[in-house]
């Protein structure tokens, strides 16, 4: 403590210590110095730290008691100066009177002044506040020590505070770890849904090279002009097959199919094993149907219905024996829907032998089922 006393002395006496803002800036950078040297050396037993307050508001008002004394005393024997006024005669001329402004002295009254200091011996300390030492009063040394008593009961002491802790690194990086492996679970998820491999899985080198489309027919395609306003199909369609004609179907080596009763009304339920041919259900075409469909550009309807009401992937493909075939069609599908799509024949052919229409349920291998209602065929024009 007798540190700051003298710290503040030599502030005090480089300062102008006659202004009373100055004097309480240099005690407030007391307190500063104070509370930072406590925090330094990491004391924090408030008994202490309220000591150390104590002794330093004790010295302060101490040290200003003394101030407000010496500049009453010194104002007390300050004696004003009196300006002189010196005088000088008029000149006399012989032929004219010369009149002169009488010149005057000013004297400027004397005053001790004390030059400001550039800077305190507080180190680091900088005034920041003004605590109301410009009220003049005739204090003396017992009536500061029972104001810095007074304030002593008083004072109560500040909380330490608490540095924050720091979130761990590890919380970060398993956040991060986290994110990145959702992501990629959501790239295959969708790879796997959107059928982006199985487009390089369809058809072998013996088969012509698939046709693939999310939907081959939506909106306000042509090909739905066929359709009446009814969503009926109209009598321009031959109708290729009904869920009673179980005799014009035929299944590969892992499909099968049979008849079934549903909601919508009976129809036959389709379950492919195998996302290749052998897993395909066959549906006859008459001949007479393909003789109507050589050298023009038909267009095929299957009316069909996801048996588990979620989204399947369903294949079409063509064999029409001399005719020859239409690629691999295929189609994502839920609710009951027309599956529409066209083919194209050169020349005017009759055939005398019946054509297939190649249907597989589940092209993704999940052994998915499908429930068929119709197959119609629109030949053209």
């Amino acid at each position: 403590m007798s540190g700051l006393e003298t710290a503040i002395r030599n502030a005090l006496a480089r300062s102008e210590r006659a202004n009373a803002e100055v004097r309480a800036r240099i005690y407030q950078s007391a307190r500063n110095a104070l509370e930072a040297g406590l925090r330094k050396q990491e004391i924090n037993d408030p008994e202490t730290i309220a000591t150390q307050r104590h002794r330093l508001e004790a010295t302060i008002h101490q040290i200003e008691a003394e101030e407000r004394a010496e500049l009453h005393a010194v104002a007390a024997h300050e004696v004003r100066v009196e300006p002189v006024v010196e005088t000088r005669p008029e000149p006399v001329l012989r032929a004219e009177r010369d009149v002169r402004p009488e010149p005057t002295i000013d004297a400027e009254p004397r005053a001790e002044e004390r030059q400001p200091a550039g800077a305190s011996d507080l180190g680091a300390m900088r005034p920041e506040r003004a605590d109301g030492f410009a009220k003049s009063s005739k204090a003396t040394t017992s009536a500061a020590g029972a104001a810095a008593a007074s304030q002593a009961s008083d004072f109560r002491p500040e909380r330490v505070a608490k540095a924050r802790r720091r979130r761990g690194r590890l919380f970060s990086f398993l956040l991060v770890v986290a994110t990145l492996i959702a992501a990629f679970g959501a790239l295959a998820w969708w790879v796997q849904t959107s059928g982006l491999l199985d487009a390089l899985q369809d058809g072998d080198g013996s088969n012509p090279p698939a046709t693939v489309s999310g939907e081959d027919f939506s909106g306000e395609d042509p090909l739905k002009k066929a359709l009446d306003t009814q969503s009926r199909f109209s009598a321009d369609w031959r109708a290729v097959f009904a869920p009673a004609d179980t005799a014009k179907l035929s299944a590969g080596s892992a499909g099968r199919f049979e008849a079934v009763s549903t909601n919508e009304g009976p129809a036959v339920r389709i379950t492919s094993t195998n996302p290749d041919r052998d897993g395909a259900v066959l549906v006859e075409v008459a001949p007479d149907v393909l003789g109507e469909m050589g050298g023009k550009t038909s267009t095929v309807a299957l009316t069909v219905q996801s048996v588990s009401g979620k989204p399947v992937q369903v294949s079409v493909e063509c064999d029409f024996g001399s005719m020859g075939g239409c690629g691999r069609h295929r189609f994502t599908i839920s609710e009951r829907t027309d599956i529409l799509f066209q083919v194209e024949f050169e020349g005017s052919l009759s055939p005398s032998e019946p054509g297939h229409l190649l249907v597989n349920s589940d092209i993704t291998g999940a052994d998915a089922s499908v429930n068929l209602y119709a197959v119609r065929i629109l030949p053209g024009e």
